[in-house]
């Protein structure tokens, strides 16, 4: 039997990009689901449960980053991510001192 496969493509919007907490948040949000997510920037493909990987892009922003989910909960995973990336990651705002 086939697993269902999603993919979608966002862009970076976060004006530091893909940083390490983003990627530690994109990690976690994959490991909660059932899921295998690969992330893809170019022609690098990541595991999106590997942190390291994810920096390894380098995702700027800009940048364009295709995901890939294979399993029972390829939607709603990919669901959880776009709004990671949509959201920056959940980024405050800096507030100037």
């Amino acid at each position: 039997m086939c697993e269902p496969t999603a993919t979608r493509t966002v862009e970076v919007t976060n004006p530091q990009g893909v940083h390490a907490r983003a990627a530690t948040l994109i990690a976690e949000g994959v490991r909660r689901h059932q899921s295998q997510v690969a992330l893809q920037k170019g022609s690098m493909r990541v595991d999106g449960t590997e942190v390291l990987q994810i920096l390894s892009l380098g995702a700027a922003p800009g940048d364009q980053v295709v995901l890939e989910a294979t399993g029972e909960d390829a939607h709603a995973v990919l669901d959880c991510l776009e709004e990671l990336f949509t959201s920056n990651f959940h980024d405050e705002p800096s507030t100037p001192t």
